[in-house]
């Protein structure tokens, strides 16, 4: 049976720090962007895997209200959660702040939903490097959620 585990990577080094089944971007000052969390998508079961795509199917925070210069992968100039990836590990763009965004929510649950940016491939079975964000707005208080979701082809 297919499965995909999510791997979690240093920011700092590129070690893989281990598999993981949630995200915790930790505290934050409103007004500000999280540290960047940098992860791939291992996938088993399967000889190879394609058009892989991630989405936010819900969130406690506007993802983004006006999308603003589009990009091949689907992403944003603009937004509210960061989403960029490479299939090289990238220091320089793990320790700063992400300039490419999710355009807004997947509200069809669907991979075709125009909301959600393709990633690409580093293996016919390892996703590129991902690296996500999040900034606070300054009237956004209390806890703040997210729910993102990977969709892709596999043989």
């Amino acid at each position: 049976m297919p499965a995909v585990t999510t791997r979690e990577y240093s920011p700092s080094t590129g070690a893989l720090i281990g598999n993981i089944s949630s995200l915790n971007f930790g505290k934050l000052v409103v007004g500000t962007h999280t540290s960047v969390k940098v992860l791939d998508f291992a996938f088993t079961g399967i000889t190879s895997v394609s058009n892989i795509k991630v989405g936010i199917t819900g969130s406690t925070l506007d993802v983004n209200s006006d999308p603003d210069t589009p990009a091949l992968d689907g992403s944003t100039s603009n937004g509210r959660f960061g989403i960029m990836h490479t299939d090289a590990f990238d220091s320089v763009l793990a320790s700063g702040t992400l300039s490419r965004h999710f355009p807004g929510k997947n509200l069809t649950g669907l991979s075709s939903d125009s909301n959600n940016v393709e990633i690409g491939n580093k293996s016919s079975t390892i996703s590129q490097f991902v690296y996500l964000d999040a900034e606070l707005g300054a009237n956004d208080f209390g806890v703040a959620s997210g729910v993102y979701r990977v969709f892709f082809d596999f043989e």
